[in-house]
């Protein structure tokens, strides 16, 4: 989000804007390509239907020509002649030199026993269902179905015609003459008169049997995979029904109208289907034109309105909000320049705007200026206060609490025990406001950035640790609690202000023992890369989320802290700053009855400190 901040606000409405175009280029394909789709349907539609047509009126003349042919031969004289001798040789010379005009594929003869006299395709094995129409033709009927072979293994699939031989003038059926022509590649191509864009398959027992195409590789349509074809399509076509698929197909990008037409019946068995498919592949072409051209227009149009836009936002916006931007010096203090107004649009309201804006901010940054004199006098006054509250409240305090303790040892004077426990708690009374004194003095200094660090190299942090336990044990006496430790032997020495550390420690193991009523206060050092770590944890009360960060905020305290009563609640505050001004920090993890730890971490050698000799 903050890169596309820094782009200029007419690349941001120029792409808008293309970003708009682009939906549209989208929406318009979509809409071209569901109308050419709708478009292609009814064609398909259109198409498949005069195809249908067309197939079934072929499939009925190729049956027509069937029965003509097998009729006219079975009349034939000699031919009668013949089968009513049985005579095979002289009925299988007939039948063969009759096929040379006819070319059927197969012709075959029965006499009146149903025995073979002739047959033109010898050692090819009848499916169980063939004979039907034989022995239908040998009561003195004539027909037409579907005749099914076993050759090499696979079913052929032919059309057939039969017709009695009958005595002319006995009336009797001397025998049968079965004609076949097989469906084929070489039929399937002829019945489609070998046309471009029209398919023809065969379907039998779910699979193609026959196609126009006589190879996969000349078949740039489905009808070479065994999956072509719909089992729905084909279950309905058994029934004698016309099925003309409502969808389209496609191979790859051309779509296929497709129906399945039944070829005439069969007596037994599953009924084979004519696949018919027809290629809209001028459809497909015009789509691809249509939407190139779309495309190709969409974009021209966009690259001129993208120029016309970016130069007119340039003009008409950007520029004029570059002048504002360039009298705009407000930061530099010209609060008394003002933006010329051109117009009334929003560019010139926007100036009218920046005008009022900029003599409101000079009137109030002339209040400033004079508060901010005021305020700096203020500080001044309140510097040379601290100075003054340095010297003037520290050291007669001090002289007091040092009084007491001579008059409390019986140094002026016999004293007695009530009067020495009277005496020492206005010593303890005076230490109190001592460091309460000194804490102000601290956050004072910490606040007008005035605290000096007195910076030493090689501090033995063992010394410190050592002190703090000392007050800890001191602090705990009236308590059931226990000190532990827990520090990392050869600790390497810090560059620090040894006093202020102490200070640091000090002030989180007084709140440690403070706060503790009963468990143990456990100290802690380790150091962990450049820095050395000091944990403070205690078996307390525990600080809630919300008032963590109350602790460390001057004069704040935390609910526990209310309730217990005492301090100033500068302790904490000060703490953090004088980690943060070694270029450490201090944090806190507590838990609510589960007690608190305290950490800080002091840089070992930090280079932003310099060893000094003097605050």
């Amino acid at each position: 989000m903050v890169r596309l901040g820094n782009i200029s606000l007419s690349i941001k409405l120029s792409f808008l804007l293309l970003l708009v175009l682009g939906v549209l280029l989208v929406a318009t394909i979509l809409l071209l390509y569901s109308n050419t789709a709708t478009l292609t349907e009814e064609i398909g539609s259109e198409r498949i239907a005069q195809e249908v047509n067309i197939m079934k009126n072929h499939l009925a003349e190729v049956e027509k020509q069937l029965v003509v042919n097998v009729n006219f031969t079975a009349s034939n004289i000699p031919f009668i002649q013949a089968v009513g001798r049985r005579s095979t040789d002289t009925v299988t010379g007939l039948i063969t030199t009759a096929n040379n005009s006819l070319d059927m594929d197969d012709i075959d003869v029965v006499d009146g026993d149903g025995k073979v006299l002739a047959d033109l395709t010898p050692g090819v094995e009848d499916a169980a269902s063939d004979s039907t129409l034989l022995e239908s033709a040998l009561k003195g009927n004539s027909s037409t179905g579907i005749l099914v072979k076993e050759v090499n293994g696979q079913d052929e699939i032919s059309i057939s015609a039969v017709a009695p031989v009958n005595n002319i003038r006995q009336g009797t059926v001397l025998g049968a003459i079965q004609m076949s022509q097989n469906i084929d590649d070489e039929f399937l191509r002829k019945l489609a008169f070998e046309r471009d864009g029209v398919y023809l398959g065969l379907v039998y027992n779910d699979q193609i049997r026959a196609r126009t195409t006589s190879s996969e590789a000349d078949s740039s349509v489905i009808l070479h995979s065994n999956v072509a074809f719909s089992p729905d399509a084909v279950k309905l076509v058994a029934s004698g029904q016309t099925v003309v698929l409502d969808k389209l197909i496609s191979n790859g990008n051309v779509p296929y109208a497709v129906a399945y037409i039944p070829i005439s019946s069969n007596v037994n068995g599953a009924s084979p289907a004519l696949m018919v498919l027809v290629e809209l592949n001028e459809i497909y072409v015009f789509q691809n034109s249509t939407l190139v051209k779309t495309i190709f227009v969409f974009a021209i149009l966009a690259v001129i309105a993208l120029a016309v836009i970016y130069f007119s936002l340039q003009t008409i916006t950007i520029q004029p909000l570059n002048v504002l931007k360039t009298i705009a010096h407000m930061t530099g203090g010209q609060y008394d320049q003002r933006i010329p107004i051109t117009g009334q649009d929003e560019v010139g309201q926007l100036a009218a705007t920046f005008n009022e804006m900029a003599e409101a901010i000079q009137q109030r940054e002339t209040s400033l200026q004079a508060a901010r004199a005021q305020a700096e006098r203020s500080d001044q006054v309140k510097s040379a206060f601290l100075a003054s509250m340095s010297h003037e409240l520290r050291t007669p305090l001090n002289a007091i609490i040092n009084f007491t303790r001579y008059v409390a040892k019986g140094s002026l004077g016999e004293v007695n025990a009530q009067q020495v426990e009277t005496l020492n708690e206005v010593v303890d009374s005076g230490k109190h406001l001592l460091n309460l004194i000194n804490d102000v003095l601290d956050m004072s200094k910490i606040e007008a950035d005035s605290l000096k660090l007195f910076v030493e190299d090689d501090i033995d942090v063992k010394s410190i640790l050592q002190s703090i336990i000392s007050t800890g044990k001191a602090l705990m006496k009236e308590k059931s609690l226990e000190i532990q430790t827990d520090i990392q032997e050869n600790l390497p020495l810090i560059r620090a202000d040894r006093q202020r550390v102490l200070q640091i420690l000090l002030n989180i193991i007084s709140n440690a023992c403070k706060f503790t009523e009963q468990g143990h206060v456990k100290v802690r050092a380790y150091a962990v890369a450049d820095e050395m770590i000091f944990a403070i944890e205690d078996t307390g009360p525990g600080i809630s989320v919300e008032d963590q960060i109350s602790v460390f905020q001057p004069f704040k305290q935390t609910t526990t802290g209310l309730r217990q009563g005492g301090g100033t609640g500068l302790g904490m505050p000060i703490s953090k700053s004088l980690a943060e001004a070694h270029g450490g920090r201090l944090w806190i993890e507590s838990e609510i009855g589960k007690g608190s730890t305290f950490y800080c971490a002091i840089p070992i050698k930090s280079e932003m400190l310099i060893p000094s000799l003097v605050a």
